[in-house]
Protein backbone atom coordinates (compact mmCIF):
# COMPACT_ATOMS: atom_id res chain seq x y z
CA UNK A 1 0.00 0.00 0.00
CA UNK A 2 1.70 3.23 -0.88
CA UNK A 3 0.39 6.70 -1.47
CA UNK A 4 1.88 7.93 -5.13
CA UNK A 5 0.37 11.83 -4.78
CA UNK A 6 -1.36 13.75 -2.50
CA UNK A 7 -3.37 17.09 -2.68
CA UNK A 8 -4.43 19.12 0.57
CA UNK A 9 -6.43 22.13 0.82
CA UNK A 10 -7.19 24.53 3.69
CA UNK A 11 -6.26 21.75 6.04
CA UNK A 12 -5.15 23.68 8.78
CA UNK A 13 -1.96 26.00 7.83
CA UNK A 14 -1.98 23.61 4.24
CA UNK A 15 -3.17 25.57 1.37
CA UNK A 16 -2.96 23.83 -2.11
CA UNK A 17 -0.88 21.05 -1.53
CA UNK A 18 -0.01 18.57 -4.34
CA UNK A 19 2.76 17.04 -4.53
CA UNK A 20 3.99 13.14 -5.90
CA UNK A 21 5.39 10.84 -3.23
CA UNK A 22 8.35 8.16 -3.26
CA UNK A 23 7.45 4.37 -2.86
CA UNK A 24 9.33 3.86 -0.11
CA UNK A 25 11.23 6.81 2.05
CA UNK A 26 9.86 10.23 1.99
CA UNK A 27 11.63 12.73 4.00
CA UNK A 28 9.87 16.32 5.38
CA UNK A 29 12.20 18.72 6.57
CA UNK A 30 10.88 22.07 8.41
CA UNK A 31 11.02 24.49 11.65
CA UNK A 32 8.40 23.96 13.59
CA UNK A 33 5.24 25.52 13.19
CA UNK A 34 5.68 24.99 9.28
CA UNK A 35 3.21 22.23 8.91
CA UNK A 36 4.88 18.81 9.30
CA UNK A 37 2.70 17.52 11.84
CA UNK A 38 -0.14 18.97 9.74
CA UNK A 39 0.61 17.23 6.95
CA UNK A 40 0.98 13.45 8.53
CA UNK A 41 -2.30 14.54 10.27
CA UNK A 42 -3.69 15.12 6.79
CA UNK A 43 -2.90 11.56 5.75
CA UNK A 44 -3.90 9.99 9.37
CA UNK A 45 -7.64 12.04 9.24
CA UNK A 46 -7.63 10.09 5.82
CA UNK A 47 -7.07 6.27 6.78
CA UNK A 48 -8.89 6.75 10.15
CA UNK A 49 -11.89 9.25 10.13
CA UNK A 50 -9.55 10.86 13.17
CA UNK A 51 -7.37 13.29 14.39
CA UNK A 52 -4.44 12.37 16.57
CA UNK A 53 -4.29 15.85 18.01
CA UNK A 54 -8.12 16.93 18.48
CA UNK A 55 -11.27 15.87 18.19
CA UNK A 56 -12.98 19.11 17.19
CA UNK A 57 -13.12 18.98 13.10
CA UNK A 58 -13.24 23.04 13.49
CA UNK A 59 -10.28 23.17 14.49
CA UNK A 60 -8.39 21.28 11.07
CA UNK A 61 -10.18 24.03 8.84
CA UNK A 62 -8.28 26.77 8.26
CA UNK A 63 -9.04 29.70 10.26
CA UNK A 64 -8.52 32.07 7.27
CA UNK A 65 -10.97 30.58 4.96
CA UNK A 66 -13.81 28.58 7.38
CA UNK A 67 -15.77 29.33 4.69
CA UNK A 68 -14.13 26.99 2.87
CA UNK A 69 -13.97 22.77 3.45
CA UNK A 70 -10.66 21.42 4.13
CA UNK A 71 -9.84 18.42 1.30
CA UNK A 72 -7.79 15.72 1.54
CA UNK A 73 -7.18 13.48 -1.32
CA UNK A 74 -4.54 10.31 -2.03
CA UNK A 75 -4.09 8.40 -5.38
CA UNK A 76 -3.18 5.15 -3.49
CA UNK A 77 -1.46 1.99 -5.17
CA UNK A 78 -1.98 -1.48 -4.00
CA UNK A 79 -0.73 -4.92 -4.46
CA UNK A 80 -1.59 -6.34 -7.58
CA UNK A 81 -1.15 -2.31 -9.10
CA UNK A 82 -4.62 -1.89 -8.02
CA UNK A 83 -4.97 2.19 -8.07
CA UNK A 84 -7.93 4.04 -5.98
CA UNK A 85 -8.16 7.94 -5.68
CA UNK A 86 -9.45 8.41 -1.93
CA UNK A 87 -10.31 11.98 -0.75
CA UNK A 88 -11.85 13.64 2.07
CA UNK A 89 -13.88 16.76 2.56
CA UNK A 90 -14.49 18.36 6.06
CA UNK A 91 -16.53 20.96 6.79
CA UNK A 92 -17.80 22.25 10.37
CA UNK A 93 -20.77 19.70 10.48
CA UNK A 94 -19.95 17.45 7.74
CA UNK A 95 -17.61 15.09 6.35
CA UNK A 96 -18.26 14.01 2.76
CA UNK A 97 -15.98 10.49 1.81
CA UNK A 98 -15.18 9.24 -1.39
CA UNK A 99 -13.36 6.48 -2.92
CA UNK A 100 -13.05 6.81 -7.24
CA UNK A 101 -15.28 10.31 -6.91
CA UNK A 102 -17.93 8.07 -5.28
CA UNK A 103 -19.53 9.07 -2.13
CA UNK A 104 -19.30 6.61 0.79
CA UNK A 105 -22.64 6.69 2.99
CA UNK A 106 -20.69 5.37 6.39
CA UNK A 107 -17.67 5.71 7.65
CA UNK A 108 -17.38 1.86 8.11
CA UNK A 109 -17.10 1.21 4.17
CA UNK A 110 -14.49 3.89 4.06
CA UNK A 111 -12.22 2.57 6.79
CA UNK A 112 -9.83 0.43 6.00
CA UNK A 113 -8.81 1.73 2.17
CA UNK A 114 -6.24 3.56 3.50
CA UNK A 115 -4.15 1.57 6.44
CA UNK A 116 -2.06 3.66 8.74
CA UNK A 117 0.28 4.05 11.50
CA UNK A 118 1.37 7.10 13.52
CA UNK A 119 4.43 7.27 15.50
CA UNK A 120 5.46 10.33 17.07
CA UNK A 121 6.81 11.75 20.56
CA UNK A 122 3.32 11.57 22.32
CA UNK A 123 3.21 7.99 21.65
CA UNK A 124 5.18 7.74 24.77
CA UNK A 125 1.88 7.99 26.68
CA UNK A 126 0.87 4.52 25.02
CA UNK A 127 3.32 3.00 27.44
CA UNK A 128 3.09 5.81 30.28
CA UNK A 129 -0.07 7.16 29.73
CA UNK A 130 -3.88 6.43 30.53
CA UNK A 131 -5.67 3.01 29.91
CA UNK A 132 -7.53 4.88 27.44
CA UNK A 133 -4.43 5.30 25.01
CA UNK A 134 -3.75 2.00 25.10
CA UNK A 135 -7.00 0.74 24.48
CA UNK A 136 -7.12 3.39 21.32
CA UNK A 137 -3.53 1.85 19.99
CA UNK A 138 -5.94 -1.08 20.07
CA UNK A 139 -9.08 0.03 18.60
CA UNK A 140 -7.59 2.17 15.76
CA UNK A 141 -5.76 -0.69 14.85
CA UNK A 142 -8.37 -3.32 14.27
CA UNK A 143 -10.70 -0.92 13.15
CA UNK A 144 -8.24 -0.36 9.87
CA UNK A 145 -8.46 -4.16 8.92
CA UNK A 146 -11.82 -5.62 10.53
CA UNK A 147 -14.84 -3.45 9.67
CA UNK A 148 -17.20 -5.39 11.93
CA UNK A 149 -15.31 -5.24 15.02
CA UNK A 150 -15.53 -1.26 13.95
CA UNK A 151 -19.28 -1.29 13.73
CA UNK A 152 -19.59 -3.20 16.99
CA UNK A 153 -17.15 -0.80 18.92
CA UNK A 154 -19.28 2.14 17.61
CA UNK A 155 -22.40 0.17 18.59
CA UNK A 156 -20.80 -0.40 21.94
CA UNK A 157 -20.11 3.10 23.05
CA UNK A 158 -23.37 3.97 22.01
CA UNK A 159 -25.25 1.86 24.12
CA UNK A 160 -22.69 2.77 26.86
CA UNK A 161 -23.47 6.51 26.18
CA UNK A 162 -27.01 5.54 26.65
CA UNK A 163 -26.76 3.41 29.54
CA UNK A 164 -24.47 6.32 31.54
CA UNK A 165 -27.24 9.37 30.63
CA UNK A 166 -29.57 6.63 32.39
CA UNK A 167 -27.65 6.17 35.16
CA UNK A 168 -27.20 9.95 35.84
CA UNK A 169 -31.31 10.24 35.64
CA UNK A 170 -31.36 7.46 38.30
CA UNK A 171 -29.48 9.36 40.41
CA UNK A 172 -30.76 12.73 39.89
CA UNK A 173 -34.50 11.20 40.38
CA UNK A 174 -35.63 11.89 37.22
CA UNK A 175 -36.81 8.53 36.49
CA UNK A 176 -37.52 5.55 38.61
CA UNK A 177 -35.57 1.94 38.02
CA UNK A 178 -37.18 0.04 35.82
CA UNK A 179 -36.83 -2.58 32.92
CA UNK A 180 -34.90 -0.50 30.89
CA UNK A 181 -31.37 -0.83 32.79
CA UNK A 182 -31.62 -4.48 32.17
CA UNK A 183 -31.90 -3.74 28.43
CA UNK A 184 -29.55 -1.17 28.22
CA UNK A 185 -27.52 -4.16 30.60
CA UNK A 186 -27.73 -7.28 28.03
CA UNK A 187 -27.06 -5.11 25.14
CA UNK A 188 -23.88 -3.76 26.98
CA UNK A 189 -23.03 -7.56 27.87
CA UNK A 190 -23.60 -8.98 24.62
CA UNK A 191 -21.66 -6.44 22.57
CA UNK A 192 -18.80 -5.64 25.33
CA UNK A 193 -17.98 -9.44 25.55
CA UNK A 194 -17.83 -9.45 21.52
CA UNK A 195 -15.24 -6.37 21.81
CA UNK A 196 -13.07 -8.21 24.40
CA UNK A 197 -12.60 -11.44 22.60
CA UNK A 198 -11.55 -9.50 19.56
CA UNK A 199 -9.41 -7.37 21.09
CA UNK A 200 -7.88 -10.46 23.48
CA UNK A 201 -7.32 -12.47 19.85
CA UNK A 202 -5.42 -9.69 18.50
CA UNK A 203 -3.59 -8.95 21.76
CA UNK A 204 -2.01 -12.71 21.73
CA UNK A 205 -0.81 -11.80 18.02
CA UNK A 206 0.77 -8.48 19.45
CA UNK A 207 2.71 -10.23 22.10
CA UNK A 208 4.66 -12.57 19.99
CA UNK A 209 5.32 -10.00 17.55
CA UNK A 210 5.79 -7.03 20.18
CA UNK A 211 8.54 -9.53 22.79
CA UNK A 212 10.33 -10.23 19.03
CA UNK A 213 10.96 -6.68 18.19
CA UNK A 214 12.23 -5.72 21.87
CA UNK A 215 14.65 -8.39 22.07
CA UNK A 216 15.71 -6.95 18.42
CA UNK A 217 15.92 -3.48 19.94
CA UNK A 218 18.21 -4.51 23.08
CA UNK A 219 20.48 -7.13 21.64
CA UNK A 220 18.27 -9.67 23.67
CA UNK A 221 18.52 -8.37 26.82
CA UNK A 222 14.78 -7.44 27.45
CA UNK A 223 11.90 -9.45 27.98
CA UNK A 224 8.42 -7.89 26.83
CA UNK A 225 5.25 -9.21 27.99
CA UNK A 226 2.00 -7.95 26.97
CA UNK A 227 -1.42 -8.92 28.27
CA UNK A 228 -4.84 -7.90 28.11
CA UNK A 229 -6.68 -6.83 31.70
CA UNK A 230 -9.99 -7.15 32.18
CA UNK A 231 -11.70 -4.38 34.14
CA UNK A 232 -13.38 -7.32 36.00
CA UNK A 233 -12.58 -10.78 37.55
CA UNK A 234 -13.35 -13.69 35.98
CA UNK A 235 -13.47 -17.51 37.80
CA UNK A 236 -12.34 -20.45 36.25
CA UNK A 237 -15.29 -22.05 35.30
CA UNK A 238 -16.93 -18.43 33.69
CA UNK A 239 -16.81 -17.05 30.52
CA UNK A 240 -16.21 -13.17 30.07
CA UNK A 241 -20.03 -12.67 28.75
CA UNK A 242 -21.01 -14.33 32.12
CA UNK A 243 -18.77 -13.03 34.63
CA UNK A 244 -19.18 -9.47 32.78
CA UNK A 245 -22.95 -9.56 33.41
CA UNK A 246 -22.74 -10.76 36.76
CA UNK A 247 -19.91 -7.77 37.66
CA UNK A 248 -22.93 -5.54 36.39
CA UNK A 249 -25.71 -6.55 38.11
CA UNK A 250 -23.47 -6.69 41.49
CA UNK A 251 -22.31 -3.02 41.10
CA UNK A 252 -25.71 -1.52 39.77
CA UNK A 253 -26.29 0.39 42.71
CA UNK A 254 -22.67 1.77 43.15
CA UNK A 255 -23.25 2.49 39.17
CA UNK A 256 -26.33 4.52 40.27
CA UNK A 257 -24.84 6.35 43.05
CA UNK A 258 -21.81 7.74 40.24
CA UNK A 259 -23.59 7.92 37.70
CA UNK A 260 -21.39 5.67 34.82
CA UNK A 261 -20.79 2.16 34.41
CA UNK A 262 -17.93 0.89 36.52
CA UNK A 263 -16.56 -2.09 34.57
CA UNK A 264 -16.45 -3.10 30.72
CA UNK A 265 -14.13 -2.86 27.65
CA UNK A 266 -14.31 0.65 27.99
CA UNK A 267 -11.95 0.19 31.21
CA UNK A 268 -9.90 -2.61 30.43
CA UNK A 269 -6.40 -1.66 29.70
CA UNK A 270 -2.79 -3.57 28.24
CA UNK A 271 -0.50 -4.43 30.92
CA UNK A 272 3.20 -4.24 29.80
CA UNK A 273 6.16 -6.05 31.82
CA UNK A 274 9.69 -6.25 31.11
CA UNK A 275 11.46 -8.66 32.72
CA UNK A 276 8.85 -9.09 34.93
CA UNK A 277 8.43 -5.33 36.12
CA UNK A 278 5.63 -3.13 35.22
CA UNK A 279 7.61 -1.08 32.93
CA UNK A 280 5.10 1.83 33.48
CA UNK A 281 5.82 2.26 36.98
CA UNK A 282 9.75 0.83 36.67
CA UNK A 283 10.62 1.55 33.16
CA UNK A 284 13.55 3.99 32.92
CA UNK A 285 12.35 6.79 29.73
CA UNK A 286 14.72 4.61 27.35
CA UNK A 287 12.86 1.74 27.95
CA UNK A 288 9.54 3.20 27.73
CA UNK A 289 10.23 4.80 24.21
CA UNK A 290 12.05 1.47 23.29
CA UNK A 291 8.61 -0.58 24.21
CA UNK A 292 6.42 2.39 22.35
CA UNK A 293 8.41 1.27 19.64
CA UNK A 294 8.13 -2.48 20.14
CA UNK A 295 4.61 -1.97 19.83
CA UNK A 296 4.25 0.07 17.09
CA UNK A 297 6.61 -2.53 14.58
CA UNK A 298 4.35 -5.05 16.19
CA UNK A 299 1.04 -2.97 14.68
CA UNK A 300 3.15 -3.06 11.40
CA UNK A 301 3.42 -6.69 10.91
CA UNK A 302 0.27 -7.17 12.93
CA UNK A 303 -1.61 -5.07 9.77
CA UNK A 304 0.31 -6.99 7.19
CA UNK A 305 -0.69 -10.16 8.33
CA UNK A 306 -4.32 -9.01 8.45
CA UNK A 307 -4.93 -7.09 4.76
CA UNK A 308 -1.92 -8.56 3.03
CA UNK A 309 0.01 -5.63 2.72
CA UNK A 310 2.17 -3.03 4.78
CA UNK A 311 -0.22 -0.14 5.50
CA UNK A 312 2.05 3.52 5.88
CA UNK A 313 3.83 4.51 7.98
CA UNK A 314 3.88 8.46 9.93
CA UNK A 315 7.18 9.13 11.95
CA UNK A 316 6.19 12.42 13.31
CA UNK A 317 9.58 13.83 14.59
CA UNK A 318 10.38 10.71 16.00
CA UNK A 319 14.30 10.60 15.07
CA UNK A 320 15.19 13.07 17.72
CA UNK A 321 13.68 10.96 20.50
CA UNK A 322 15.60 7.48 19.46
CA UNK A 323 19.05 6.88 20.19
CA UNK A 324 21.12 5.89 17.39
CA UNK A 325 21.40 2.67 17.42
CA UNK A 326 17.49 2.93 17.79
CA UNK A 327 17.14 4.63 14.74
CA UNK A 328 19.53 2.17 12.78
CA UNK A 329 17.21 -0.17 13.96
CA UNK A 330 14.02 1.23 12.91
CA UNK A 331 15.25 2.09 9.31
CA UNK A 332 16.55 -1.64 9.07
CA UNK A 333 13.27 -2.67 9.80
CA UNK A 334 11.31 -0.78 7.33
CA UNK A 335 13.84 -1.14 4.29
CA UNK A 336 11.68 -0.94 1.21
CA UNK A 337 8.93 -2.97 2.26
CA UNK A 338 6.91 -0.23 4.31
CA UNK A 339 6.27 3.24 2.32
CA UNK A 340 7.22 5.67 5.02
CA UNK A 341 6.56 9.54 5.77
CA UNK A 342 9.33 11.31 8.26
CA UNK A 343 9.17 14.70 9.60
CA UNK A 344 12.16 16.33 11.27
CA UNK A 345 13.32 19.73 11.96
CA UNK A 346 17.16 18.37 11.92
CA UNK A 347 18.81 18.27 8.60
CA UNK A 348 21.84 15.83 10.40
CA UNK A 349 19.21 13.03 11.35
CA UNK A 350 17.52 13.42 8.00
CA UNK A 351 21.15 12.60 6.26
CA UNK A 352 21.41 9.79 8.87
CA UNK A 353 18.21 7.50 6.93
CA UNK A 354 19.81 4.64 5.27
CA UNK A 355 17.31 3.85 2.43
CA UNK A 356 17.83 3.06 -1.53
CA UNK A 357 15.23 5.12 -2.56
CA UNK A 358 14.58 8.33 -0.19
CA UNK A 359 13.38 11.79 -1.20
CA UNK A 360 13.73 15.26 0.44
CA UNK A 361 10.59 17.86 0.83
CA UNK A 362 10.69 20.76 2.54
CA UNK A 363 7.99 22.48 3.77
CA UNK A 364 7.61 26.21 4.85
CA UNK A 365 4.65 28.51 6.22
CA UNK A 366 2.18 25.19 4.80
CA UNK A 367 3.83 24.59 1.04
CA UNK A 368 5.97 22.21 0.48
CA UNK A 369 8.52 21.33 -2.31
CA UNK A 370 10.80 18.18 -3.46
CA UNK A 371 14.90 18.71 -2.45
CA UNK A 372 16.05 20.65 0.34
Amino acid sequence: MRITRLFVDNFRNLSSVLVDFNKDINIILGANGQGKTNLLEAIYYLGTGRSHRTSRVKELINKESEENPAVVQVKLKRSENIEDKLSLRLEAEERVYKINDDEVERLEHFTGKLNVVLFSPEDLKLVKGSPSQRRDFIDVEVSQVNSSYYRRLKRYEKILRQRNDLLKDLRAGRREKDELITVFTEQLVELGSEVVAKRQEVVEKLKILARLHQRKLTDNEENLRVNYELSFPVDDDESVKDAFKRELNEKINKEIERGYTLCGPHRDDLKLELNGEDVRKYGSQGQQRTVALALKLSELEFMKSESGEYPVLLLDDVFSELDSRRRELLMEFIGSRVQTFLTTTDRVLAEEVTADEKHFYKIEQGVISQGW
